[in-house]
């Protein structure tokens, strides 16, 4: 999203003399020269933006501005700071925090340093936040290290997020990359500024003032359900009964089996022993939104562009594969994102239980299977967006 030149240039002041004091407090506090420079300010809003900032391994810091509740806020740090800021906190011998950079090895001991260097850096904000938001707060929720083939789940693709890059140079490291998101609300009420909201940040606001009003109806006649078939195939004619449909001609949300109305994406899925090679040839060249991943005809789990290209590196097809790369496009498909919680919903399910799944569960498309375990559709987020918008 392009972010107004108003709007930047009202920013910039504020982060120039914040990452300042910032430089000094982290240089105080691990002993060592660290420099913190400004280098852009952007909006964004969606998966497609934020996959941006996980094309390699970072430590996430996610902070709730918890005095008069306006929002969030996360730092995204590449590892290698990261890893550079807590070994010099934890005082390991200066050779031990190089190699350990280099390898970008996240260690318990890590781990537990960066949570301490993200209290300090949230503690430095703090005096800014509590000096221009009277009753407000940060407080650090939680510290995660986020690996190639993820992005951190406590974003929201459908908030809009004030991005500051940041440049970080630790010691003698290398420098490396840092981004401050701040929620669309807790950056409008800190910096004053009028970011515009995406629809559910809007619709979210409004019901949250009470603005939202339940319309009074009369009773009506419920015809009996007629019964749904767990076995429902994907069919090209129903998934485009969204885009030609009228509010009166769509199914109640809570309807059973009228998740097929916004099951618009076909399923397509490979067994877990083919090549990431294959999925990247699906997404890229075949234009599959989204990948299944089954074991004998029984969906695991779910692939999507974004996993693929960090596992592409931000320079693929620009210059030759290194053998890194050959080596992670020639892995079975199966190995990646085997951590995942796969969540699933069947052809009988209602347009409500879908959106509560996508919400809940962070979700920008929802796969549809039957009751054996076989993909039959995605649900994507933006038909979901789109039924209730007509149903308005």
């Amino acid at each position: 999203m392009e972010i107004p030149d108003k709007t930047a240039k009202k920013v910039r002041p504020f982060f120039l003399n914040f990452f300042q004091k910032l430089s000094d407090n982290l240089n105080t506090l691990i002993n060592a020269p660290v420099e913190c420079t400004i280098t852009d300010v952007a909006l964004l809003r969606g998966e497609e933006d934020l996959s941006d900032l996980f094309e390699s391994e970072t430590s996430v810091t996610y902070t709730l501005e918890d005095g008069l509740h306006t929002g969030d806020m996360h730092l995204v740090m590449d590892a290698a700071a990261a890893i550079g800021l807590s070994g010099l906190m934890m005082m390991l011998p200066q050779a031990v925090v190089q190699k350990t950079v280099k390898t970008r090895e996240y260690t318990d001991e890590i781990r537990e340093g960066f949570h301490e260097v993200a209290n300090q850096i949230v503690g430095s904000l703090n005096d800014r936040v509590e000096e221009k938001l009277a009753g407000g707060h940060l407080f650090v929720e939680a510290v995660e290290h986020v690996g190639i083939g993820a992005v951190s789940a406590t974003l929201d693709p459908t908030v809009t997020y004030l991005d500051i890059g940041m440049d970080v140079k630790v010691s003698d490291f290398r420098s490396a990359s840092a981004h401050w998101l701040f929620s669309r609300g807790l950056a409008n009420a800190l910096l004053k500024l009028d970011i515009p909201g995406s629809p559910e940040e809007l619709a979210r606001e409004a019901a949250q003032a009470g603005v939202v009003e339940e319309e009074v109806k009369p009773a009506e006649v419920v015809p009996e359900a007629k019964p749904v078939p767990d076995d429902f195939q994907f069919d090209a004619n129903v998934s485009d009964y969204l885009a030609r449909s009228t509010r009166i001609e769509l199914p109640n949300p809570d309807e059973p089996g009228g998740v097929r109305v916004v099951m618009t994406l076909p399923p397509f899925a490979l067994n877990e022993n083919e090549e990431v090679m294959r999925a990247v040839t699906a997404a890229f060249q075949e234009g599959r939104r989204y990948v299944g991943v089954d074991r004998q005809g029984t969906l695991i789990r779910v692939v999507s562009p974004s996993d693929l290209r960090r596992i592409m590196g931000a320079f693929y097809g620009s210059k030759a594969v290194t053998p890194r790369e050959k080596a992670l496009l020639n892995l079975p498909v199966g190995k990646l994102n085997e951590t995942q919680k796969l969540v699933t919903i069947t052809p009988k399910g209602t347009i409500e239980q879908a959106a509560d799944l996508l919400k809940t569960n962070n979700l920008f498309a929802l796969p549809v299977v039957n009751g054996s375990g076989v993909l039959r559709g995605f649900v994507p987020i933006h038909a979901v967006i789109e039924y209730f918008r007509k149903r308005a």
